[in-house]
């Protein structure tokens, strides 16, 4: 008589190869070096200089920076929170009066992209 019970298969879980470990310690988190995308200047995060993440160069800066872009292109709504993109003066049009007064954290710029949109306000817009 032959016997109805099979052998079960089950996975083996190979052992990855190359295994990164990628946990860093705060220590070494807050030792890494970054470069300002305006002046170049190379800071840590343990020196708390960070001001702003560029939406046009993609940089982290902690001078050079326009102020946050007022367009509807670059306004999020998280958790019933309104945060806008910050942008650096390299990167925004220098033919609008608003990248041309006032720049800095916590200022007011305009981004090309918004520039161009139909639904930015005019007052926004006004050239020199």
């Amino acid at each position: 008589m032959f016997c109805c019970s099979r052998n079960k298969v089950s996975p083996r879980h190979k052992p990855k190869k190359n295994i990164i470990d990628d946990t860093l310690s705060t220590a070494e988190f807050l030792g890494e070096v970054l470069e300002c995308g305006f002046c170049t200047q190379p800071f840590t995060l343990r020196d708390n200089q960070i001001v702003a993440y560029c939406g046009g160069c993609e940089q982290f800066m902690h001078c050079g920076i326009a102020g946050s872009c007022v367009g509807p292109n670059c306004t999020y709504r998280i958790s019933n929170e309104i945060y806008r993109q910050s942008w650096c003066k390299n990167c925004v049009p220098k033919t609008v009066i608003i990248n041309l007064e006032n720049l800095g954290p916590g200022q007011h710029c305009l981004c090309q992209e918004c520039l161009d949109d139909p639904e930015t306000p005019a007052t926004y817009k006004k050239k020199i």
